[in-house]
């Protein structure tokens, strides 16, 4: 692993989502040379991958505090 991924891996979840906005809206501006934008969209691809993550997690733990095992939808209660 390289020192670029374990750095991301240290992200907290709205830091990786605000860096990924970021790195978003700089591809979407295209003004990038070509060897740049591929590196910033293999850095926009590891940010999506860490926050997926951590959307997983935290889907797991609300899951192990819910009685029944299932997500609660909380705009019902």
């Amino acid at each position: 692993m390289d020192s670029k991924s374990n750095a991301i891996d240290q992200l907290s979840f709205e830091e990786a989502y605000s860096r990924l906005q970021e790195t978003v809206r700089q591809l979407e501006a295209g003004h990038l040379p070509l060897a740049e934008a591929m590196a910033l969209y293999q850095t926009g691809m590891d940010l999506a991958k860490q926050c997926g993550l951590q959307l997983d997690q935290a889907e797991l733990t609300i899951k192990k505090l819910t009685p029944s095992g299932d997500l609660v939808n909380f705009e019902e209660i």
